[in-house]
């Protein structure tokens, strides 16, 4: 069984020699899920509304019922479509969530989470170790994992209940609910994020278990 981290404590991940060799940019198929987060960031970076970025780098994919948005690989090479000629990342300063965490996985268990080592995650040799709250790099961690969690378990019971229900039509009311409430909705770059993810979150809570309940 992997070791498992706190967010505190030291991992043998970082390599020195990581200068774009990009292998863990492409190939990654629909893997590359996008978080509120995410898109709080690309879009306040890029200047460019969610709906425009889905017609070009993100794509949308389907996990037990639930649409969720991903990371575009382009067709042909099937790398990133933020990955550069030169091998580096385009956005890396803030790049997702998933991108930030890797060669890290998370475990969750009990309303919180551990991180673990994906085995033969990096393909770089000679790692040495580097505290797991600097490598993701996102200010204040405790709100960081505290929104992670909220979101993973949201995220979880929504797929649970879309499986229970037969319709079509009501399948995809909440799906286009939830792309409407965390993604498609533009973010106010001037206000906390947390908070406006909080203040969503219930709204989404609420719709869902009233329209579920319903139903």
């Amino acid at each position: 069984m992997n070791r498992m981290y706190t967010s505190q404590e030291m991992a043998k991940i970082a390599s020195s020699k990581c200068s774009g060799c990009g292998a863990c940019c492409c190939g990654m198929g629909d893997t590359i899920t996008l978080f509120p987060y995410d898109v709080f960031q690309l879009t306040r970076f890029l200047q460019q509304p969610f709906s425009e970025l889905l017609e070009k780098k993100i794509a949308l994919h389907v996990e037990d019922g639930l649409i969720i948005p991903h990371l575009k690989m382009q067709e042909e090479t099937e790398r990133c479509g933020f990955l550069q000629e030169n091998g580096q990342c385009g956005i890396h300063d803030f790049r997702p969530d998933l991108c930030r965490l890797f060669p890290l996985g998370r475990n969750y268990a009990e309303n919180y989470f551990q991180y673990f080592i994906i085995e033969q995650g990096c393909p770089m040799t000679n790692l040495s170790k580097v505290k797991i709250s600097q490598w993701i790099g996102i200010p204040d961690m405790d709100r960081y994992e505290k929104y992670l969690t909220s979101w993973h378990y949201f995220v979880k019971a929504m797929k649970e209940k879309l499986l229970l229900i037969e319709e079509d039509e009501f399948r995809k009311k909440l799906n286009m609910f939830f792309l409407q409430t965390f993604y498609l909705a533009p973010y106010d770059f001037e206000e906390d994020f947390y908070q406006i993810f909080e203040e969503r979150m219930k709204q989404a809570e609420k719709y869902v278990n009233k329209k579920a309940g319903g139903h």
